[in-house]
């Protein structure tokens, strides 16, 4: 989820007055809806506080399970490396 400071957008009073009220404001382009305006406390806590991606917690758990790494993957890498040769920066 993005936040914004209330001062960084422009949304009409009347869509603000409507929000307040805890209506919803879709906002149209060319007679389609692409945005919808709600009320924070609509959203529910969990919306709030939620970031996006995982928790630690939750990846250390996944990584706990997972086989241990090929101890000659590194020597793999690099003699793939060496047989490419030099790369450049930007193609």
């Amino acid at each position: 989820m993005t936040t914004l400071r209330s001062d960084e957008v422009r949304i009409p009073r009347e869509a603000r007055e409507a929000v307040a009220r805890h209506e919803k404001v879709i906002v149209l382009n060319r007679e389609r809806p692409v945005f919808a305006i709600v009320h924070a406390d609509d959203l529910g806590a969990a919306a709030l506080k939620r970031r996006p991606g995982r928790l630690v917690s939750e990846i250390a758990a996944d990584l706990a399970g997972a086989p241990a790494p090929d101890p000659f993957f590194a020597e793999d890498m690099g003699a793939v490396l060496r047989s490419v040769g030099p790369v450049t920066e930007m193609p």
